[in-house]
């Protein structure tokens, strides 16, 4: 009997570690969820979130949007001096893995960075991100889209 207390207990205690580490890592995030979320929270940002159920019914009128699943844009405007200090210093120290920074200006006070995640021949998420003196603006958007895809869409509309 004692024996079985002592495994049921070892179990519990084994499934709560277990748990509290999975919570702490899905809060914790990668360094684009962290941008993402500190912009979010801003007095004066507003979020849009297009998710895959709705994009499905996006795709029929638009060809460009062929491989896309979700899309994510988080926008602020008339941000504190201390905010976009912080977040500066957010986009400076963001090294996230996976990605592969295509484009990155420092200018005048304006940061833009076009940061892409490939897998399988396939780009899974590109995040396009701008800091100005009085706004903030992250887009995220996720899915499989097909390299050539991309490149049409660009040279079409130079």
């Amino acid at each position: 009997m004692k024996t079985r207390i002592f495994l049921t207990a070892l179990l519990l205690l084994g499934c709560s570690l277990l748990l509290l580490g999975c919570s702490s890592a899905i809060v914790a995030g990668n360094c684009i969820d962290n941008l993402s979320r500190s912009i979010a929270r801003l007095p004066e940002a507003q979020t849009v979130n297009i998710n895959p159920f709705v994009m499905n019914l996006i795709k029929p009128f638009s060809s460009e949007m062929k491989g896309v699943k979700s899309m994510n844009i988080v926008s602020a405007e008339d941000i504190s001096t201390a905010d976009y200090t912080r977040l500066k210093k957010l986009i400076e120290d963001c090294q996230s893995e996976g990605y592969e920074t295509i484009i990155s200006s420092n200018e005048d006070g304006e940061i833009a960075r076009i940061l892409m995640k490939m897998e399988k021949d396939k780009i899974r998420e590109i995040v396009i991100l701008s800091l100005e003196e009085d706004e903030a603006n992250l887009i995220r958007i996720k899915g499989a889209i097909d390299p050539k895809q991309l490149n049409e869409i660009i040279e079409n509309n130079k």
